[in-house]
């Protein structure tokens, strides 16, 4: 029957289109649970990954930072796919994939070759009778009554059968087409730093990776033809059926008082070989023109059918190894900290397609055959200066990546085609990204506002992004800090996250745990971060 790796790998999970820059979310435990905030508000050994200048504007008995490692995950499931899929692989997909099963003995492929033999034996009985044979015999309509009866007891199994093979697919094919085309997309962060901050002078090194990957199923006509196509099919094979069944009933009535003539029963005999060697209409499927049924029954082309549709990724890997400085200066009797953070990045490029009847495994030699591997150099760019009475408010502003640069993405060799077959890869580009900051730093609070400056086109398939977040800490005795967050995206409606966390630093040691979610639902999407360092 139809293999169920489309309708259960991309139910369990997707033209060449322009790929752009990835958004700015540093995955950092204590941004992530402000909200994302950082560019005024981040600390020493954070300040490369939101705004290097930081390093310039820690307090004067600060001394150096290590932050080793950090880890943090966050997923999107903007069109709720996975409650989709997960609905469809526990319910609907076994349901039809049990049409088909060679294993039972009661199910719709079973219905259908009963109805085929029930013609047969009709077409059989009645083959080589004259209408002498048939008039006022009682023994020979007696026969062939009792054929006509299992032809509509096999008939009414069928047209049962119909309605509810006809109800699923509709169902099957309504929620497969409801996903297709929509995105579901992560991203993976991991780094580690090295501060030493100052007024005059500060650097730091640091060392970051992040993967951001979107996926989206592709739900092809040709498909959806397939699936809808099995109750048409059976549709026109009862309809001649219950045809046959009611002329013969009429014959057989004439045939009690000796009426049928040569060319009635040669009409009927000819009907029931019709209906016995049912062929349906042909259908355009990934297999070409077929037919479901075939013969009185399911073609072979039915029973284990070729899919096209497809499940295709695509993903960028950025690693980042940089160099920050950060000084102090004067202008305008204003003390103003400018950094800047030369660095080199390796960037590799995913694209990966499969269609939907490939059973294999993905292993390592698959994933390093569909990426392609860069390496430049790029630089980050950033200011922050101190104002208010007691300099407790903090405005920041940063440039990131400000060489942008466009990578390709291999052609994808279709996992899973008859014919081997390659599906261009989209363009990645990675453009500068600019945000805006604002934060109170005072003895026992933090508050934050951070807002991106231009929008942050995706990755593929998911939505831009231009967040503006707002977050807070509260600082217990230099050893617990409590912190909260908010997020919305500009660029769409209901694509808020709300965020949670905790940091726990004693004599100098931090651990920071932080978690988000879309308040509206967690589904949509959700986060995690850790991380631990060493302040002194």
């Amino acid at each position: 029957m139809t293999k169920r790796s489309l309708l259960a790998v991309t139910i369990a999970t997707l033209g060449a289109a322009s790929v752009q820059a990835t958004p700015f979310l540093p995955m950092d435990a204590r941004g992530l649970a402000m909200g994302n905030t950082g560019v005024a508000s981040a600390q020493r050994a954070h300040a490369p990954s939101y705004n290097p200048s930081l390093l310039s504007q820690a307090e004067h008995d600060d001394d150096f930072a290590i932050l080793i490692p950090q880890f943090g995950i966050s997923v999107a499931d903007e069109a709720e796919m996975y409650d989709t899929f997960v609905d469809m692989n526990d319910d609907l997909i076994p349901e039809f994939e049990a049409l088909f099963d060679n294993a039972e003995s009661d199910n719709f492929d079973k219905h259908i070759e009963a109805l085929d033999q029930a013609s047969q034996a009709l077409y059989d009985a009645l083959n080589g009778l004259s209408a002498t044979d048939v008039n006022n015999v009682d023994a020979t309509i007696a026969n062939l009554r009792a054929k006509n009866a299992d032809l509509q007891t096999a008939l009414t199994t069928v047209t049962a059968d119909i309605n509810d093979v006809d109800n699923l697919t509709d169902q099957l094919t309504s929620d497969l087409n409801s996903v297709s085309g929509n995105p579901l997309s992560g991203r993976l962060g991991a780094s580690a730093a090295i501060a030493f901050p100052g007024k005059r002078f500060a650097a730091a090194i640091s060392l970051s990776g992040n993967v951001t990957f979107s996926g989206r199923a592709y739900f092809s006509p040709e498909d959806n033809n397939l699936i809808n196509g099995y109750a048409d099919a059976a549709n026109g094979y009862a309809s001649d059926a219950q045809a046959l069944t009611t002329d013969f009933d009429t014959l057989l009535d004439g045939a009690e008082n000796g009426d049928v003539t040569e060319a009635q029963l040669t009409a009927i005999t000819d009907q029931a070989q019709s209906t016995s060697n049912y062929t349906s209409d042909t259908i355009t499927t990934a297999s070409g023109d077929i037919s479901i049924i075939e013969d009185g029954q399911l073609s072979s082309e039915a029973e284990d059918a070729d899919l096209n549709s497809r499940l295709e990724l695509v993903g960028v890997a950025v690693s980042d190894l940089g160099v920050s400085f950060s000084r102090e200066f004067s202008f305008w009797e204003k003390k103003i900290a400018i950094g800047i953070t030369p660095k080199l990045q390796r960037v590799i490029t995913l694209h990966y397609v499969t269609e939907a009847d490939y059973d294999g495994d993905i292993d390592e030699q698959d994933l390093e055959d569909s990426s392609e591997t860069f390496n430049q150099f790029n630089v980050d760019l950033g200011a922050s200066f101190r104002f208010g009475s007691t300099n407790k408010w903090v405005f920041g502003l940063v440039g990131k990546n400000l060489i942008s640069k466009t990578y390709e993405t291999k052609p994808a060799e279709v996992r899973g085609a008859v014919v081997t077959t390659y599906q261009d890869g989209p363009e990645i580009s990675l453009k500068p990204q600019y945000r805006a900051g604002l934060a109170f730093n005072g003895d026992w609070t933090t508050v934050a506002i951070d807002v991106d400056l231009t929008e942050n086109d995706p990755i593929a398939w998911e939505n831009p992004t231009q967040y503006a977040a707002i977050g807070a800490e509260f600082d217990v005795f230099d050893t617990l800090q409590l912190r909260a967050g908010y997020r919305t995206n500009l660029s769409v409606s209901d694509a808020e996250v709300a965020s949670i966390g905790f940091g726990f630093s004693p004599f100098g040691l931090h651990i920071d745990i932080a978690a988000m979610a879309n308040p509206n639902d967690v589904e949509k999407e959700a986060g995690v971060a850790l991380e631990t360092g060493f302040y002194f």
